[in-house]
């Protein structure tokens, strides 16, 4: 995720547990307990650059079971100041802002 290029302006992890989907490469650990260890991650992106995303993950770091979701963001932003780059968030290809994109 560090190396996509334009660079993701930043995302978050957290450890979750997985449940309900065939357990045939499971641990033994996580066959006793009956939910397989996962890993979620959220990155607030413009729509154009989701779809490269996803490709990179496949080509790079191809997960079997991984599962993904796109949502609208109708906002987004920090309670404190911070050092973010506007243009950033433009898309190079079309010249537009990530939130005429719909």
């Amino acid at each position: 995720m560090l190396a996509i290029e334009p660079p993701i302006g930043g995302f978050t992890t957290w450890s979750a547990e997985g449940h309900g989907h065939g357990f045939a490469k499971a641990s033994f650990r996580e066959r006793v307990r009956g939910r397989v260890d996962r890993t979620m991650l959220v990155a607030v992106v413009p729509r154009f650059q989701a779809a490269q995303i996803l490709e990179t993950i496949a080509t790079r770091a191809a997960i079997p079971h991984m599962a993904y979701w796109i949502e609208p963001i109708e906002a987004f932003g920090r309670l404190a100041p911070s050092s973010i780059d506007v243009d950033r968030m433009t898309d190079p290809a079309r010249g537009k802002s990530a939130e005429q994109h719909s």
